[in-house]
């Protein structure tokens, strides 16, 4: 009897080790690059996962621009390198682009819930959050963002966009746009044309985050002198916002082109500093 009391402490002794172990390993701060999350050549991403998480760490999915035609998930990399510092998991993606056949938003907004979905079966494996994830991006990718978090059944914590297209239906910018050569683009991310002086097909209401809005915390960032998304938009979306009591800021950029000035060090830092306090305030 005695001996087998021993046996079974040793047991138990060994299976706690095993388990702290495992756990220490879980711990431990990972790098994963170019993880498939779907079946598309595309459907890869960059896992950066800080030590010492759990399910209340914040994580943020990361959505580059690039006018919805191009663009590299490494454009972001240092931005997923500063979440990391913090302690903040990201899923920095790539997705589909837009073409005139088959690629429209709904299926980039597919390839964001693939993502999305992969980072929850895997929640256990890496010791992160099975919801709640923070949408985050610039540009393009900051519109995309806005239309997936307020359109998505998934529940999300809070959106960051930077220098986001918030509103198609507007024909000032969609004139605009056609100046600057950026309305093919837009037309085939809405599947839809727009022809002055001819009514809009319902494609461009469709594709605007400001007709979706949804009671989630949201960050916007834009420079106002932004000569290819003008400022208006972010301003437009802080209005409705206003109107519909929703917590949000926008955080204006005096003189600031598309590129945020994120070459100046003093507001490259102050722009990651409002991303993650955003993370940690809204992403529990």
């Amino acid at each position: 009897m005695k001996r087998l009391l021993i046996e079974i402490a040793l047991l138990a002794l060994i299976s706690g080790c095993t388990s702290s172990k495992k756990a220490g390993l879980m711990a431990g701060e990972k790098k994963l690059t170019d993880v498939a999350y779907g079946s598309f050549p595309s459907s890869k991403m960059d896992v950066y996962l800080p030590a010492n998480r759990n399910a209340q760490t914040p994580f943020v999915i990361l959505i580059h621009g690039g006018a919805w035609l191009w663009g590299d998930k490494q454009s972001d990399t240092p931005t997923q390198d500063s979440l990391l510092a913090h302690g903040i998991a990201c899923a920095n993606i790539n997705y589909r682009f837009v073409d005139t056949l088959q690629t429209h938003y709904p299926q980039m907004l597919a390839d964001i819930d693939s993502a999305v979905n992969y980072c929850i079966a895997h929640a256990s494996e890496w010791n992160t959050r099975k919801d709640k994830f923070i949408i985050s991006g610039a540009s393009a990718g900051g519109h995309l963002s806005l239309l997936y978090g307020y359109t998505t059944n998934k529940k999300i914590s809070a959106i960051i966009a930077e220098c986001p297209a918030t509103d198609l239906t507007d024909t000032a910018v969609l004139n605009y746009e056609a100046k600057i050569g950026l309305l093919q683009a837009i037309h085939k991310m809405t599947n839809a044309i727009y022809t002055p002086g001819q009514p809009l097909g319902p494609e461009f209401a469709a594709s605007s985050p400001i007709y979706h809005v949804k009671n989630i915390p949201t960050l916007i960032i834009h420079g106002n002198g932004d000569r290819t998304v003008p400022y208006s938009q972010s301003v437009d979306l802080d209005k409705k916002l206003t109107a519909k009591n929703i917590i949000h800021k926008l955080i204006t950029i005096p003189g600031a082109d598309h590129d945020l000035n994120l070459k100046d060090p003093a507001t490259k830092n102050m722009v990651y500093k409002e991303v993650v306090d955003w993370a940690w305030k809204y992403g529990k």
